[in-house]
């Protein structure tokens, strides 16, 4: 049951000073479509092929969830 328990727990969100930047400066400039934003890049570096640009926006564009997310477990931590 435990195993179960981690598959359905959210992906590690990873605070590197950079992406938190990033994903300020999206939501600050985009608003309400940050995440498509991120999305709309991550989808240009899937057509380009380049695995690490698709690596960086995905973790800005997670990183714009955690920055927005209200509700929280007790036990996590407010960013």
């Amino acid at each position: 049951m435990h195993g179960l328990h981690a598959m359905t727990k959210r992906p590690h969100f990873d605070p590197d000073p950079d992406i938190i930047r990033s994903a300020w400066r999206l939501i600050e400039g985009h608003g309400e479509k940050a995440l498509r934003e991120a999305t709309r890049y991550q989808n240009a570096m899937i057509r380009k092929g380049d695995p690490r640009g698709i690596s960086l926006w995905w973790s800005i564009g997670e990183a714009i969830k955690e920055l927005r997310r209200t509700k929280r477990a007790p036990h996590e931590p407010l960013n």
